[in-house]
Formats: structure tokens, sequence, C-alpha cells
């Protein structure tokens, strides 16, 4: 899948536009492009370039890397350019190299010799390369590790096995690698400040190589026409009076420009331009006593979407420019003016759009993994910090979001208390969804759920609901809606949706417009701001109104701005926010109800690959099975290219038994899928289809009247041994869950038989299942021997010594049971349940349950 503008990337043209526009200087060269790469493994520090070119900026796992690879925790990614040092205007001037931001730990060589290393998916770092350049050609070597989600690093949503709410990850290169010249002496970042109660903004310069005698000078545009200046020592704080100060808001996105000097002795030695906005946000009282978002001292509803900044083409890297501008753009004719940016940290120009559009922005901080495992917090930590840095002279930047629904979580108040002091300017939601409730359900409860936050914010899925307490805090949904509709020929993935209710597409409009009109009642009982999951469809979570190519909308533009003027009132006025050509409206009446008509045109002729998958799924979804073998025959049959891995997964899908043409085009072909797709593929398939022929036809029938010996020896005839052990696997846990005890001993004898070296199940959790529901003695005993393997080769904890000590007990062996079950005790930390059991057997009494020991 590609979007429009993916279709257009080329070497010469990948994210050609300049990188920082906060700090801008004129002498600059663009290093994206064609580099070369390889993979090795993570011992390995010699390499060599012989499997291919990569498309830098793109991550190596997109489309438009032209790779398209997972990158493992076990790999190391290597890139390789060259270049020609710049022409320097004098000899003093310095080459810094800037990355705007490569995932994860990046080590940067040039012609041989490390100059940097970075920890850090999302923040931008760059070095001074000046005294290791060659007057001609250079190499740049960059050596990526990329662990993803197993590792300490923050990752956000990216995932090695992506599926619902999480994605493909991006390793590696992502954000634009570039060469800038600069003084001997130069301004190297800047902290703007605005103060619109004071009439004034506050700007402090930081300067490399600074001297005392140096000094900055600041003049302030406005229509290219200076209307305010200061001046003061490097890196001191200068003060400048705005007259009258323009503020800046969503409706009027005024931004005054700037110039910045940096003055030795009354000669210009740097000069760079940026910008700022004139903005306020802060938490007001209404004259009900309620706390509430204000912008500018004025109440202001923040209505806002679940921005998640994925790209089909690109994952994590936006096309161009004109990719990000569109999807602000999009938000905002749809009639929202906030965008909450979901664990993800965009290319600085995405923010520089959102300023200059006049959208708020909530930035989500990168959560570290979920385990916290050692390493994670003070890696978290750092890279906030830096994040925050990076981004704080933004005027969209309104809130930042520290912690989202658990995930790493801790520290909360001292984290709150240290992202309040990194940043007293901005609003901080210290948690946003600590409290989920999905269908009036909630998920845990919390006893300090928003502590030292300035919100009090629930997740509330689908419908928004009322935040049940806040103390006194600004109350906000930070997220609601997930409603999925799929768009056909538009899916990331058709064989996979998701989303947290699934409609048709004509009631989507009309449970967004009920929506609205719940928020609106809520708007009365203190709810100052709304989060909608979401404005585009994010690989199988088909939730957004618009798909993820971004080509087609789910609800009329006009209808959406409608309901969102309940809200803000500007949501639907066209002079203050025009409305913008997102695309095409989806056909509301092109759903599964037209099945028969599908039918009809394929009966008629109509052939094409694309209509000939949809009428193949449409078959499924209806369980048509003789449709289902007859199309996807047809399909395997037409289409130019079989073993291409979205063909492949396809085929593999549709493959219901061991008859149809999917079944025997995969076994006929199994060395050549297996290159494709996994060593696994062809075992998975089979399973499916011994568990559709085999195994389901008779789970319901009375246990005395089924032969799974007989069945077992079918299967193992025909498909070979692991199969035979595959039956008896899943006999057993389907027994187990429906409690036919009989049936489910013989099905874990029949399978530990062969399978205690290799179970794909938790042994020590179904042979506990044996020890409480199973009599026979032989079973038992059998289950008291695979426990003993269990705990000398895989798990040797207290729990497996306790089931294994239980197990004797009850086939007879006393003396045995309580010298392991004393095992179990000194190992268990005070687990009160085995402690009681080892009382039992010195007792001489049961420890399963018993008549007696179940009576309430």
């Amino acid at each position: 899948m590609k979007s429009k503008w993916g279709k257009k990337v080329a070497d010469s043209t990948a994210c050609n536009t300049y990188p920082r526009p906060g700090l801008v200087r004129s002498k600059w060269q663009n290093l994206n492009g064609s580099w070369d790469y390889c993979i090795s493994d993570t011992s390995t520090n010699y390499f060599k370039y012989s499997m291919g070119k990569i498309l830098v900026p793109f991550p190596i796992e997109s489309e438009l890397s032209t790779v398209k690879r997972t990158l493992s925790p076990n790999d190391i990614l290597w890139y390789r350019r060259y270049f020609k040092k710049p022409v320097l205007s004098r000899k003093s001037d310095k080459v810094i190299l800037h990355f705007g931001a490569v995932d994860w730990d990046a080590t940067v060589f040039i012609n041989g010799k490390e100059v940097a290393r970075h920890k850090g998916g999302y923040t931008s770092f760059s070095v001074d390369v000046t005294n290791q350049l060659e007057e001609n050609e250079n190499e740049l070597v960059v050596k990526v590790f990329d662990p993803s989600d197993r590792g300490i690093n923050p990752h956000g949503k990216q995932v090695l096995n992506p599926e619902n709410i999480y994605y493909t990850p991006s390793s590696g290169i992502w954000q634009t690698v570039w060469l800038e010249e600069v003084a001997a002496q130069y301004i190297s970042d800047l902290k703007v400040t605005p103060d619109i109660d004071g009439n004034r903004v506050r700007i402090k310069t930081l300067v490399n190589n600074k001297d005392k005698n140096q000094v900055v000078k600041v003049e302030v545009l406005k229509g290219g026409i200076v209307v305010a200046q200061g001046e003061g020592n490097a890196e001191g704080l200068i003060d400048i009076k705005i007259d009258k100060p323009h503020l800046w808001c969503p409706e009027d996105p005024f931004l005054y420009k700037t110039k910045v000097k940096l003055i030795d002795r009354g000669k210009v030695i740097d000069e760079v331009t940026s910008y700022f906005g004139m903005r306020k946000i802060s938490v007001g009282k209404l004259p009900d006593g309620s706390s509430r978002i204000f912008l500018n001292n004025k109440y202001y509803f923040n209505l806002g979407v679940l921005d998640q900044g994925f790209w089909p083409d690109g994952l994590l890297t936006p096309p161009n420019a004109q990719a990000m501008i569109f999807d602000i753009k999009a938000i905002k004719t749809l009639g929202f003016n906030t965008i909450r940016k979901h664990i993800k940290v965009e290319p600085e120009q995405w923010y520089y759009y959102a300023d200059s559009i006049g959208v708020l922005v909530w930035q989500d901080f990168v959560n570290p993994p979920p385990t916290l495992p050692p390493g994670s917090r003070p890696e978290f930590e750092k890279e906030l910090k830096e994040t925050l840095a990076q981004l704080y002279n933004h005027p969209s930047i309104v809130t930042w979001v520290l912690f989202n629904e658990r995930w790493g979580a801790y520290d909360q108040e001292r984290l709150t208390k240290w992202v309040k002091e990194l940043d007293p300017t901005r609003l901080v939601n210290g948690h946003t969804g600590e409290l989920l409730y999905v269908r009036n359900k909630l998920r845990l409860p919390s006893k300090d759920p928003w502590v030292a936050s300035d919100m009090a914010d629930i997740h509330t899925y689908p419908f928004p609901m009322g935040v049940p307490q806040d103390g006194g805090k600004i109350k906000v949904i930070g997220e609601f809606g997930g409603i999925n509709v799929s768009v056909p020929y538009h899916e990331w993935n058709d064989l996979k949706t998701w989303g947290y209710a699934s409609k048709k597409p004509r009631e989507l409009p009309l449970i967004y417009d009920s929506m609205m009109t719940v928020l609106k009642k809520l708007e009365g009982e203190g709810i100052s701001a709304s989060i909608y999951t979401q404005p585009f469809d994010v690989e199988t979570e088909e939730n957004g109104v618009i798909t993820y190519d971004r080509e087609i909308v789910k609800i009329d533009p006009k209808l959406i701005r409608k309901s969102n003027a309940k809200l803000w009132k500007f949501a639907d006025n066209d002079k203050v926010n025009p409305i913008f050509n997102i695309g095409p409206l989806m056909d509301l009446d092109d759903t599964d109800d037209k099945y028969s008509d599908y039918l009809n045109d394929f009966n008629n002729g109509k052939r094409d690959s694309a209509f000939v998958r949809r009428l193949v799924l449409m078959a499924m979804r209806e369980k048509d099975t003789p449709n289902v073998e007859l199309v996807s025959g047809y399909f395997i049959k037409s289409i130019s290219d079989p073993f291409s891995y979205s063909n492949l997964k396809f085929i593999q899908n549709c493959t219901i038994n061991s008859k149809s043409s999917g079944f025997i085009f995969l076994t006929q072909n199994k060395a050549h899928v297996e290159q494709v797709l996994d060593s696994g593929s062809i075992t998975e398939v089979l399973k499916s289809v011994i568990r559709g022929e085999y195994i389901t036809p008779y789970v319901s029938i009375p246990s005395s009247k089924v032969d799974w010996q007989k069945i077992t020896r079918e299967v193992q005839q025909k498909y070979g041994d692991e199969y035979s052990e595959y039956v008896w696997g899943t006999v057993m846990v389907y027994n187990l869950d429906h409690k036919n005890w009989k049936d489910f001993a013989q099905g874990y004898v029949n399978y530990y038989k062969t399978a205690k070296t290799h179970s794909v199940y938790h042994i020590n959790n179904i042979t506990w299942s044996v020890f409480e529901q199973v009599s026979d003695a032989a079973v038992l005993k059998f289950a008291a021997e695979v426990m003993k393997y269990n705990i000398e080769n895989k798990d040797s904890s207290s729990d497996s010594i306790d089931t294994y000590a239980n197990l004797l007990y009850k086939s007879g062996n006393k003396e045995e049971a309580i010298k392991w079950e004393r095992k179990a005790v000194e190992g268990s930390n005070g687990n009160k349940e085995i402690s009681e059991n080892l009382r039992k057997m010195e007792s001489g009494l049961p420890t399963w349950p018993t008549p007696d020991s179940t009576k309430n």
C-alpha cells in the first residue's frame, strides 16, 4: 500500500525540505537518498556492503526504503554513503553533521573513525565533523542496533509481531541526515518563552564556543517589518517587549518571525532566522468553580483526535512535507482543533506546520517498555528530557502527556512534578487512561490515578462518559471512539481488521453525531477536552475517519464539521476554518450486503484479481464453503505472482480443507512457500485443516462414541507423527475447557507420551488439572513422571515441585510426596497454599478437591 506522496518518492526528492524550521541557516546539504546497507549479527564489527541499496531516511522495514525487511534484536544494521566536503566560506568555519532521528542505538563513523554515539529513537543529535573530513571524498558509516520491543528502549507502538493496536517497527535512520556550515562560534539553539500577561517574549540563546565579549541581537518581525528588538550577552536571557501582541490560537495562528545575530566586537559572525507564537495555556476556573483548559486566559474546549503518525509506505517516516501538511489540514478541516500526538515524536517540520496551520498539540512522551527491565527507567527519563527540550519552542504544543494506560508507568508523582519543573509554561497530563472503560466496564481501579497531574483523564470506548472523580482537576476524555469501518481496496491487510466496535458505513456518521451530543452534555458537567480515536486507519486498526493511504473519507466532512461545531464553534466556519479537499467519500453501500451481486458479477465473467480476492473474503465471512473453494481456486490460477508474501498469506488464510486448491498449492510447493513465509507456515495450514476435518466434527459428540485412537491413526498415516501429537493436544485442551475429565486424561497421556520435551502448553498448569480432577492411578503416576522431567529439565519452581509432590501424594507415595513438598515450601517465599498442602499431607488429609471441600 502506498500513499499518493509515496508514489512520487525518488532518490533525489527523498524528504528534501529544510529539516529545522526553528533555527534556519542557508548553507546546508541534504544527505538523504540512496545509501549502501548490510546486516550483520551483533557480534560482528567487520562488515561488507554486499546486500544492496536503501533509500534514506525511510526505515528498513518500510516499503519506501526499497528493502522492506524486519530487523531482529540479534542484528546490526550498517549504512554507508560518500560525500564531498562542503566548500566553506571561511577557513575557520565548521561542518556539523545532523541526524533527525535514528532508532535506536546509533554509532557514527567518518573515514573509519568513530565520531558520535547516540541512544534514543525519537530525538535528534549532531556532531562537529570538521577535523575528520578530507578535502575530497569522505566515507560516512552509521551502525544501528534496534531491539524494537525486546530491549530497554522506549519504542512506542513498534513491535516485532504487530497486530491490533501495535504496529510494524521503524528501525535505523528514519529522519533527515544533513550537513550544515557554521561559523567557528555559532548559535546552536534557542529557548523561546512567550509571556502574554507581561506583553513580552523571553529568548535565551545557546552559543557554541562563546566569548564574553559577544552579544546577541534579536529582531522581531511582523509582516516583514521590525516591531520589537532586544540585545543581551551570549547565552543570557533577553526580554523583548511586544506592544499589543498578536496572540496565537487555532482560529488565528499568527507567528512572529525573528532574526537572531551573534555579534563579536561589532561584527555579525552568525545569524539564524526563527519564529514564535504569543500564546498562553493554563488551568482556569469558570464561575461554577470547575477547572477548565484556558487558552490566552479564556476557556477553550480542546476537541481533538488521537494521531499515531504512521504511514503505509514510510511507517514512522512521512513520505514528504506535503504529506505532513495534508494530515494536519485534513484533521482541522474535519472540525478538530487539537491533535494528541500518540506515543511518537514527529520530525521538527511537522510541529512547524502545526504552528502555522493552527492546531493545539498534546504531545505524548514515548513510554518505556511495559515490563520495565533494568536500565529502562533512566533511559526513559533521558529521552523524555531530550524530547521536551527539542520541542519546547513550538506554540502548538500545550500539553505534555507522561504515561498512557499504565504502559511502563512508574514513579508517577515524581515524574509529573519533574516535567512541570522542566516546563512550567504548559499543562501536564500525568496519566492518560489509567482509568480505562471499555463498554462501561472499568479495567482496573486505581487509588490515585492523577496524582500531581493538571488533568483527570479517562479513556472510555466506544462512547464517551463522565469522569467519575477529579479532585478539582481539569476533566478530560483522553480517548474514546474506535469505531471500525473497513473500506475495500484501501486496507493494509484485508485478512485482519480491528476496532472497539464494527459498524456499517451508513451507521458511522449517526454514531459520531450522537457521541458529540453526549460530549456536549458532558461539557456542561465539567469535561474540558476530548480525544477521538482516530483520524486515520493504522495497519489493521481500521477505526479512522480516513483510510491508511489517505485516499478515502468515511464520513462526509460537512457532516462531521457540523457535529463538531457543537463543541468548537469554528468547526464549520468556512472563513475561519475553510474546507480542505481531503478526498472522495467512500461508497456507503459497498458492503457484504452486496455479496449476491458480487457472485453474479463473478459468474458473468468479472475476473480482475482485486475483485476476486474480495469475493473470496466475502464468501468466507458468509461461511459459503463451496464458493470459497470455487473462487479461491480461480484466484490462485489467475494471479501472476502467487509466491508474493501477500498472496501466500491470502492463500494460507482461505485454505479451509484438504480438498481446496489452496491446500494442494501450498503442500505441493512447501519449500518455496516456507522460504517466503516461515518454516512453520505449512504446519499451521495442516493443523487448521486437521482441526476442521478430524477434531471439530467430533468434539461435541459424547466421548464414549468417539474413537480418538482411530482418528489419530488416520491423521498419522496421512500427515505424520507430529500431527497425531497435535490431535491429542487439541483433544486434551478442548476437554479441559469443557470439563470432560475422562477424555482430558486420555488426551493428556497420549500427548505427553511424545511431547514432554517440546510441549506447546504450560506443563505445570495443565498437569495441575490432572491432579485436581483425575483419580485413575495410572494417569496420576504418568503425570508425576511428566512433572519430574519438567522439574529436572525446564521448570524447577516451587509451583512445579508442589504439583509433583501432590501427584505423588494422591497416587499413594506419601513419604516421597512430603519430602518434595518440604522443598516446595522452602522455595515458595511463604506461599500459604503450598504450606497448607504440606500440613494436610503430614496429617493424612486430601490436598485435592473433595465433595466436602467444594461445598459453599
